[in-house]
C-alpha cells in the first residue's frame, strides 16, 4: 500500500468518525461562535441607535431603539444575522447591496459599511452582537431611504417638497418581509422606483459616472459667439465634448470649419439643455457646453431622490406637469400618450410640487381674481385709468358670497382702498379676454392651483416659461380637454368641445373616473420614446435647497428632536 493510499484511508475513517459523532469536520477552522444573547440585550438596552451612530432621519433615536428592542424580543432576544459559524446567507446579501447603493444614488457611508465590514470577521461576542443590530439598522436605514427618499423633509419648504419623506416605515414589517424573502437582493432592489423615470436615471447615473472615470470632457475656451461655417480653433475640442455625451457620432471628422455636421450635433444638444436650437454657440450654450460632470452626477441624484417620494409604480392613467421642463404629459401605463408645452409660475409666484387628483372641467369659466393679484395689480391699474375694469370685463362685488351685491368701481377710493380691496370680489367676465381662456381644469387642492387655457399663446414660443401667478397655463386646451373627457366617455368630440367653447357658456363637466395629477419638478429625465436625456435650468433654485438637505454628510437631523 503506497503511502498517498494509506492517508486517504485514515482521512475516510476520521471523515465517518464525525459523521457518527455529530463533530463538524473542519471544527477547528470554524468553532461555534459562543452565545451573543446576552450582548444583543446590554446593547439594546443602552441607546444603540446612538451608540451605533445610526440616525433615522424622520423619527428620534428613542423611537428606533424601542422598535429595535421589540423586534428582537420576538426574536427571544436572538441574533438574526448571526449564526453559529459567523455572518449568514442573509448577511451576505444585505451586505452586497448596502456596497452597491451608489448605483441607486445612495451613499454607503449612510449605512456604516466601513465599521460593518470591519466586524465581519470577529469573534468577541460583544462585536458580533454590534455587527447583527448595525445590521438590522443598516437594513432599516436602506430600505428606509428607498421607499421614501433619503432627504430629511424637515429642512426643507414644505410649500416646495410637500411630498419629500412624507410615510414612516414599519421597522418590524421590513424585517419580516426580509427575512422570509426567498432572495434578499431581489426583495431590495424591488424597494426601489420600478418605474421608467427612476429606471433611466439609474442607467445614466452608471453612464455619466464612467464618463467621469475617463476624465470628463474638455471645457470649451471662450471666445467669439461661433456661428455655421466659421473656422474656430476650438472645433476639436467642441467635437470631442459633443462625443462624449453622444450629440455627435463618433466618426466625425473635422473639416476645420463649424461644418453641417457639428452644426446639427450642437442644435441637438441645445434641445437636450433646452435652449433656442440655432446651432450658434453664444454664451448660453457655451456655458451648457462646460458644465463640469460631476454637476450632472449631483443632479441625477437629486432627482432619482424626487422620484422616491412619488408611488413607485406609475400604473394606469397620469397625468404629469414638469415644471422645470415647461411640459405636461400624460402617460398610460408608462407610456406617453401626450405631450405639451406649458407656462408656469415666475419666480416670485413659484407654483407648488404636489399630487392630486382631477375632478371636473370648466368650459367658459369667469374668473375670481385672488386677493393679491388684487391688491398689486388691479388697484394701480385702477388708479391710473379708472375705466380699466370695464375694459377688461372685470365686475366687482361687495363680498364674496355666491349672494354678493354687484356695485360699481366708481363708488371705491382706489387710492386709499389699501388692503381693504380684500373685502371685494373682482371677477372677470368670460370670453375672449379672461386670464383663463376658454377651459380651466381643476384638480382642489389647498394650493388653489389648477390647469387652464391662455388668450396670450404667444408665450408658448418661448423656451423658458415661467410668466405664470403659480397656475399652470396649457398650449392646447382643446386638446387635453378632449383626451380627459373621452377617458371618461368615447363619444366626446373635438367639434363638440368646440361647440361648447364657442357657445360662451359657462359649464362645469364633472369628470366620472378619476385622473391622478403630479407636479413635478425634474431638471433630468430621460424621454421614454427615444431615450433622449434631458438637462433642465433649475428655475427655482429647489435643486440647490435640495442638495442643501440632501448633501449633509452622515449627520443626525435635529430639526425634531435633540439627541441626549
Amino acid at each position: 500500500m503506497t503511502h498517498r493510499q494509506s492517508a486517504f484511508i485514515t482521512f475516510l475513517v476520521f471523515f465517518a468518525s464525525c459523521l457518527l459523532t455529530g463533530q463538524h469536520l473542519f471544527a477547528s477552522v470554524t468553532a461555534p461562535l459562543p452565545d451573543i444573547s446576552q450582548h444583543l440585550t446590554t446593547l439594546l438596552t443602552n441607546k444603540p441607535t446612538t451608540t451605533l451612530k445610526f440616525y433615522k432621519l424622520q423619527a428620534s433615536p428613542q423611537t428606533i431603539d424601542s422598535s429595535l428592542l421589540t423586534l428582537y424580543q420576538k426574536n427571544d432576544l436572538r441574533p438574526y444575522w448571526i449564526t453559529e459559524f459567523g455572518p449568514g446567507q442573509k448577511a451576505e446579501a444585505l451586505l452586497s447591496v448596502l456596497q452597491a447603493a451608489e448605483e441607486e444614488g445612495l451613499n454607503p457611508a449612510q449605512y456604516q459599511i466601513t465599521t460593518i465590514q470591519s466586524l465581519w470577521q470577529k469573534k468577541n461576542p460583544e462585536e458580533l452582537a454590534r455587527l447583527d443590530i448595525m445590521l438590522t439598522l443598516a437594513l432599516e436605514t436602506y430600505v428606509a431611504d428607498m421607499q421614501a427618499g433619503r432627504v430629511v423633509a424637515c429642512r426643507l419648504d414644505p410649500k416646495l417638497f410637500a411630498a419629500a419623506r412624507d410615510r414612516d416605515v414599519d421597522l418590524i414589517k421590513i424585517m419580516n418581509q426580509a427575512l422570509r424573502a426567498p432572495d434578499l437582493v431581489a426583495f431590495l432592489q424591488q424597494q426601489a422606483p420600478q418605474h421608467f423615470g427612476y429606471q433611466s436615471l439609474k442607467k445614466i447615473l452608471i453612464q455619466y459616472r464612467t464618463i467621469k472615470a475617463r476624465g470628463g470632457w474638455p471645457s470649451i475656451a471662450k471666445g467669439k459667439v461661433l456661428k455655421p461655417t466659421m473656422p474656430d480653433n476650438r472645433l476639436d475640442a467642441l467635437a470631442r465634448r459633443l462625443i462624449i455625451t453622444n450629440d455627435l457620432q463618433s466618426s466625425y471628422r473635422p473639416s476645420g470649419i463649424y461644418d453641417e455636421q457639428l452644426v446639427t450635433a450642437v442644435k441637438h444638444f441645445q434641445k437636450r439643455y433646452n435652449l433656442e436650437q440655432d446651432g450658434v454657440i453664444g454664451k448660453k450654450t457655451l456655458a451648457a457646453l462646460n458644465i463640469p460632470v460631476d454637476d450632472h452626477i449631483r443632479r441625477i441624484i437629486i432627482n432619482m431622490e424626487r422620484w422616491r417620494w412619488l408611488p413607485h409604480t406609475l400604473n394606469g392613467q397620469r397625468l404629469l406637469v414638469n415644471i422645470a421642463g415647461f411640459r405636461l404629459t400624460i402617460i398610460q401605463d408608462e407610456q406617453p400618450k401626450l405631450f405639451m408645452p406649458v407656462i408656469v409660475g415666475k419666480e416670485r409666484h413659484k407654483t407648488p410640487v404636489f399630487t392630486h387628483t382631477m375632478r371636473y372641467i370648466v368650459f367658459n369659466p369667469y374668473w375670481n381674481i385672488p386677493n393679491s393679484i388684487a391688491r398689486h395689480e388691479i388697484v394701480p391699474h385702477m388708479i391710473k385709468d379708472p375705466l380699466y375694469l370695464a375694459k377688461k370685463h372685470i365686475r366687482l362685488f361687495k363680498g364674496w358670497q355666491s349672494h354678493s351685491r354687484e356695485i360699481n368701481p366708481a363708488s371705491i377710493d382706489w387710492k386709499h382702498i389699501g388692503q381693504n380691496i380684500t373685502q371685494y370680489r373682482l371677477r372677470q367676465d368670460a370670453g375672449p379676454d379672461n386670464a383663463l381662456g376658454t377651459i380651466k381644469f381643476i384638480f382642489p387642492n389647498k394650493y388653489n392651483i389648477y390647469l387652464h387655457d391662455t388668450p396670450s399663446h404667444n408665450l408658448f414660443k418661448m423656451n423658458k416659461r415661467s410668466f405664470s401667478h403659480g397656475c399652470i397655463r396649457v398650449s392646447d386646451p382643446q386638446g387635453l380637454a378632449l383626451y380627459l373627457l373621452r377617458h371618461d366617455d368615447p363619444s366626446w368630440t373635438g367639434k363638440r368641445i368646440a361647440a361648447m367653447v364657442q357657445s360662451g357658456q359657462r359649464k362645469v363637466v364633472p369628470l366620472k373616473h378619476s385622473f391622478p395629477v403630479h407636479i413635478l419638478y425634474r431638471t433630468v429625465l430621460v424621454d421614454p420614446r427615444d431615450k433622449t436625456i434631458y438637462f433642465y435650468d433649475d428655475v427655482y433654485g429647489r435643486d440647490t435647497l435640495l442638495a442643501q438637505a440632501l448633501f449633509t454628510g452622515n449627520q443626525p437631523a435635529q430639526c425634531r428632536y435633540t439627541l441626549k
